[in-house]
């Protein structure tokens, strides 16, 4: 082990058994078990929040997540000789999520559903006084920024591979945006979720590690926030469909599995297919190449955009299974 590393865990009561680095982490093996020390980014008060968050859970019983460890002066942060700031949390000896796994996705949803169920039990949460962003003006601002792109590239002059393929599409996807946002303003107050609490905020196959045991453990909250419960459920099962070609017996596994810890009412169903129904993985790419250096377009925000146009047929299908479901339900889509 480096002096660096040695100098930071010196500074936690607690005693090291052996150090390893994986997949670029430095992991350590401690009386309490496997420990991961990381270089910490964010604000403070941020991670103030979060340390006390996953306290309240493992309180109430949700105790498989990346919970912080305070050093012998009762911080959250240690710090290297260059006073860069570091973080040291439990981790767990287990395998990302395979999102090709039917398997998986149904234990990684029911993990899910399990934490939402909790979440809401706790009376006192730390975001609750934050301010949320409607759905229905998070459809419309992306929609803006959706023609704010469109001028900007409409007005190049030597366009590039990238930016000819988003004009000739742009209007395909464009009117997809709009058709979510009228269906959205449409459907009477009533049936929008008000089912809002804390969440992960980046639910996805990254953060769900599948012990040896076969039980869930749940990582990396530093995107938790305060908003419907169903957003956390819509991006795993999105970037799980994206990874699947959008077959639709992924999206069951993903529904079976979160609907026995936490069951989905008619109305969560039409506000689950209305957020499906917005071209979200258009909007992103448009938001990824808007927001960095366009003197160089990089050949993978290019390919990101060629399997959006590729995949973009199977989401049609899996819309329609979707809207299928929803009649055979009677639940009501204008």
């Amino acid at each position: 082990m480096s002096d660096k590393y040695k100098e930071l865990l010196d500074q936690y009561d607690v005693k090291i058994l052996s150090t390893f680095r994986n997949r670029g982490t430095f992991q350590c093996e401690t009386e309490q078990g496997l420990a991961l020390l990381k270089e910490y980014h964010g604000s403070l008060q941020k991670l103030a929040l979060e340390y006390e968050w996953k306290e309240k859970l493992a309180e109430a019983g949700f105790l498989s997540t990346d919970r912080y460890f305070l050093t012998r002066e009762n911080s959250l942060l240690s710090f290297d000789r260059y006073h860069t700031p570091f973080v040291l949390k439990h981790y767990f000896n287990g395998r990302e999520c395979d999102c090709s796994s039917l398997c998986d996705v149904e234990s990684a949803c029911r993990n899910l559903g399990l934490l939402h169920n909790i979440s809401s039990s706790i009376p006192e949460t730390p975001l609750e006084h934050l301010k949320n962003e409607s759905i229905a003006h998070r459809f419309s601002r992306k929609n803006r920024e959706l023609r704010t792109v469109r001028k900007y590239i409409s007005q190049l002059n030597g366009k590039k591979e990238f930016e000819l393929l988003y004009i000739k599409y742009f209007s395909l996807f464009y009117e997809e945006a709009v058709h979510a946002l009228r269906l959205l303003n449409e459907i009477s107050s009533p049936l929008l979720p008000a089912d809002c609490g804390v969440c992960h905020g980046a639910y996805h196959y990254h953060n769900v590690l599948i012990l040896p045991d076969h039980s869930v453990a749940t990582v990396n909250f530093e995107a938790f926030c305060y908003q419907p419960y169903l957003l956390d459920l819509y991006l795993f099962l999105r970037k799980t469909l994206e990874k699947n070609q959008y077959d639709y017996t992924f999206f069951e596994a993903g529904i079976s599995g979160y609907s026995s810890c936490r069951p989905l009412s008619e109305q969560d169903f039409i506000f689950l297919y209305l957020l499906f129904l917005y071209p979200e993985k258009f909007w992103k790419i448009s938001n990824q190449y808007y927001n960095h250096r366009k003197s160089w377009i990089s050949p993978r925000i290019l390919e990101k955009m060629q399997k959006v146009l590729e995949q973009n047929g199977k989401r049609h299908i899996f819309l329609d299974q979707f809207s299928r479901f929803l009649s055979q339900s009677s639940c009501r889509v204008y």
